[in-house]
């Protein structure tokens, strides 16, 4: 169900989460008007009003903050997965004033490196988050770099910015394999299913002249719930959905690569 999810389109997405919501938003209308009459909500003085306003408030603000705080994860992952395919490039080109053999060895290795990464690791970021051909492939180029012994000052000069650049794009490729997963755990997708069950049931206790505006205005409330569970699901896994982060940087830097071979 979960893999269901994240393989449908946007639009797809956003017609179901819609659906489900506003359908569930009108089931809950059903049921408190028809047997829970006697709950109904009748006053229309100062303390109606304040209990009209503070239930939406208090959620919208909970959906606000996670909405905004899962679109800042999903950016800042965006831009480290550039950052590591810009390393890797730099790492490229600093190999480039290595000797002939250690060059030509280490560059291939890169190559070969970023064609795993792009066809094979990056399909399963978000399931498993880590493939172990790509990882052992990495630490060839690792003990590439470790067991080269520099020849004179200015080859030291040049292997410790190797291994700086290295060390870099070991940390950014870390980072982006740590968060290849959910970024809202179970027990906060449980409080805002569960706040938006209770705006939806704090709605529909209000009793209203015409029953039929208030059936627009609870499906209206559903309508605006699922449209911040589309948002959420798109945000919530950086590797997965439609909005799923792709690696376009790498393919670029394995273009960027090719073409300097030639």
């Amino acid at each position: 169900m979960h893999l269901f999810i994240f393989n449908l389109s946007e639009i797809a997405l956003l017609i179901i989460l819609l659906f489900v919501s506003i359908g569930s938003s009108l089931a809950c209308f059903f049921l408190v008007q028809k047997y829970c009459t006697w709950l109904s909500l009748r006053d229309g003085g100062i303390f109606g009003t304040i209990f009209a306003n503070t239930m939406p408030t208090l959620v919208g603000f909970i959906f606000a903050f996670v909405t905004v705080a899962a679109w800042q994860n999903h950016n800042a992952i965006n831009d480290s997965v550039s950052k590591e395919a810009h390393t890797l490039f730099d790492l490229y080109q600093t190999l480039g004033a290595y000797p002939s053999e250690t060059q030509k060895i280490g560059q291939e290795e890169i190559i070969k490196y970023s064609k795993l990464v792009i066809n094979q690791e990056w399909p399963t970021l978000g399931q498993t988050g880590f493939d172990i051909e790509t990882f052992k492939q990495l630490d060839r180029i690792n003990s590439l770099f470790l067991n080269y012994k520099p020849a004179n000052v200015s080859g030291f000069a040049l292997h410790n910015e190797g291994l700086r650049l290295l060390s870099s794009y070991r940390d950014l490729r870390r980072t982006r394999v740590e968060n290849a997963n959910s970024y809202i755990q179970k027990p906060m997708w449980g409080a805002l299913v569960v706040s938006a069950l209770f705006l939806i049931l704090f709605s529909a206790f209000f009793k209203t002249r015409n029953i039929r505006i208030h059936a627009v205005m609870m499906a209206l409330v559903g309508g605006s719930l699922g449209v911040m569970f589309f948002l959420l699901t798109l945000l919530d896994n950086p590797f997965l959905g439609p909005s799923a982060i792709q690696p376009i940087p790498f393919e670029k830097t394995l273009e960027s690569i090719l073409i300097i071979q030639k």
